[in-house]
């Protein structure tokens, strides 16, 4: 019984080791399938002049277009459509051993070179054939490599050209936009323009506007505590069992107590359920502040990022992003190079901008706030290679750490009896007490430095609200004739109850469970004992008269006693009286031995 209870409160932990690893997946959010769309409506060709134009056919453009997004989203991927717009700008992304990692070397547009362009159809046809899509026969591809011109190339990149406007969200992106604009105010007017103060003072609003939720959760600690000693009463009174009847009967006094006080111990995870999804808005608001806090549409960001991590061959920025979560670490490199970003994206051949979501992208750049802490950039992700930042998922274990032991001299504790209980309760506790800062450091190491500053503030501010609502709303506190008081109340309710029992079968039912009899309760250990000393009284009667019967038999031996499922034959045998008699001194062994076979049968 106790490896099954320590198996349950390993799995529980487990449980909610599993729960928060969701939470947190969901909100650093997952990587997008591999998609390239393309609009095949381009491929239309409304004139002769226009086919004539053409070395390629609708359908062998749309087909080009077909294994290009194959290709890109094979096991061995290949973006035939960067790949193409490189040969658009003079340079070969499918040469061998090429490396774009000096940008200032593809800042120049030396114009389409169309056999480097006929390399990335080939090279893509190739990936597309391997991942299982439908290509090119060797001699097709021959063919259409043939008679490709630039102005197939051209179609084929209008095609792939996406179209970027402003667009507004849904209500709830609305509603997140809003609190964007309040970290903004606060990030530009209070924070001096540093994100890292902003967001810190960001928490802090927070938790005050979440702080009715804390006084429902104070309140409703305070009433637990209240009915601590009841319920240490009703522990106490099954103390050392732990079978699962016992288990059941105690919790069911319990949850009776709980009804008699008019106490619900799941009113105190309603302001944690309201808190949940605010805790994660508020997650995507910090992370993402270029869609929430510079006001920019999903699109827009979308296509920001891409332009960023765009090959410098292809016209983009080249950057290496440590996290694909949010917009932070990629704001952090752009600072203060925002003409450039707008000049570089209006000509980048991926996207068509128009002058709207142009206009309102360099607003936005213009307002990148400043991530650095002297000259160390918080919004780069914590790695080996920049060492000072791995202090920054250090810090948030121990934040947690420490913030989880203190915060439980503040909260209140669930009754436990002292022995496997209390040991039980403990190692839950240290468990808990190093796995949730463990799975929060692991996280922490995935995202910019500035949320693990964000998660370890908030951890602080949290704590200091607790420590001030343990001093404004202390939980009550008992002393030992506390205890005993309420040892004596439940004892006499529970004695009221048994009385108003229908019959003794019914009492039984209720004071005894598996090994339980009623002398083992102090309001029934007197009708108890009566009963068992009654019942040894009468055993011994019977002896008695049983001795006194067998005194009187002609023989000095009682007769067997019939059984019906014998046969005719054992009965006969059973009632036969034996020729060979004991000695007289031998008669008292004798008739103690007929004593005790008459009462067994």
């Amino acid at each position: 019984m106790k490896t099954k209870k320590i198996t349950g409160r390993i799995a529980a932990c487990a449980l909610a080791i599993l729960l928060l690893l969701t939470a947190l997946v969901g909100c650093a959010g997952k990587q997008a399938v591999p998609t390239l769309p393309f609009d095949k409506d381009k491929f239309t060709m409304n004139s002769e002049e226009e086919f004539n134009a053409h070395g390629l056919k609708t359908n062998e453009l749309t087909k080009v277009a077909e294994i290009f997004s194959a290709a890109y989203g094979a096991k061995e991927a290949f973006d035939a459509r960067q790949a193409l717009v490189a040969a658009n700008r003079g340079y070969d992304m499918t040469a061998e051993g090429f490396t774009d990692t000096d940008a200032s070397l593809f800042k120049e547009d030396k114009g389409l070179n169309l056999d480097y362009a006929k390399s990335v159809i080939k090279k893509a046809n190739t990936t597309a054939s391997a991942a299982g899509a439908t290509a090119f026969t060797d001699a097709e591809l021959t063919d259409v490599l043939d008679r490709l011109n630039a102005a197939d190339v051209a179609m084929l990149l209008d095609a792939f050209r996406q179209t970027v406007n402003v667009e507004k969200g849904g209500f709830w992106d609305g509603l997140l936009g809003v609190i964007g604009k309040i970290l903004n105010w606060i990030t530009r007017y209070l924070g001096f323009g540093s994100y890292v103060v902003g967001i810190c003072l960001f928490a802090i609003v927070i938790e005050i506007l979440m702080l009715p939720f804390s006084i429902k959760q104070q309140k409703n600690s305070i009433k637990q505590a209240t009915l601590r000693p009841k319920e240490m009463a009703i522990k106490n009174k099954y103390k050392g069992r732990n079978d699962q009847p016992t288990m059941q009967k105690m919790q069911t006094e319990i949850q009776e107590l709980y009804q008699r006080e008019n106490f619900s111990p799941f009113s105190g995870c309603l302001p944690l359920l309201v808190q949940l999804p605010i805790v994660m808005a508020l997650y995507y608001i910090v992370i993402d502040p270029l869609h929430y806090v510079l006001g920019q549409g999903a699109n827009v960001t979308a296509a920001l990022t891409t332009f960023a991590t765009a090959s410098p061959a292809a016209g983009g920025l080249g950057m290496r992003l440590g996290s694909n979560r949010g917009t932070i670490e990629l704001l952090s490199l752009l600072n203060g190079n925002g003409e450039n970003i707008i000049d570089a994206l209006g000509n980048f051949q991926y996207y068509a901008f128009s002058d709207d979501a142009l206009a309102s992208l360099d607003k936005a750049v213009e307002m990148i706030p400043n991530f650095n802490i002297g000259s160390l950039n918080f919004g780069l992700t914590p790695s080996w290679s920049n060492w000072i930042l791995m202090l920054v998922p250090v810090l948030t274990f121990v934040t947690y750490f420490l913030s989880s032991k203190i915060n439980r001299k503040f909260m209140y504790q669930p009754a436990t009896n002292e022995g496997v209980d209390a040991r039980q309760q403990a190692c839950s506790n240290s468990m808990m007490d190093v796995t949730m800062p463990a799975m929060s450091t692991f996280f922490t190491m995935a995202v910019p430095a500035v949320i693990g500053i964000y998660w370890a503030f908030r951890s602080w501010v949290g704590l200091l609200k607790s420590f001030i609502m343990s001093r404004i709303m202390p939980l009550p506190t008992f002393t030992e004739e506390d205890y005993k008081a309420a040892e004596r109340e439940m004892a006499g309710k529970t004695k009221k109850k048994i009385n108003k029992t229908k019959s003794s079968d019914e009492v039984r039912a209720v004071r005894s469970l598996h090994y339980i009899d009623d002398e083992d309760f102090e309001d029934t250990r007197e009708r108890g004992l009566a009963r068992k000393a009654a019942l040894e009284e009468k055993e011994k009667q019977e002896k008695a008269e049983a001795a006194e019967r067998a005194q009187k038999l002609p023989f000095g031996k009682a007769l067997l006693k019939k059984d019906d499922r014998k046969n005719e034959s054992e009965e006969a045998r059973a009632e036969e009286i034996p020729e060979k008699e004991s000695p007289a001194e031998e008669t008292p062994v004798e008739e103690t031995k007929t004593d005790d076979t008459t009462n067994n049968e």
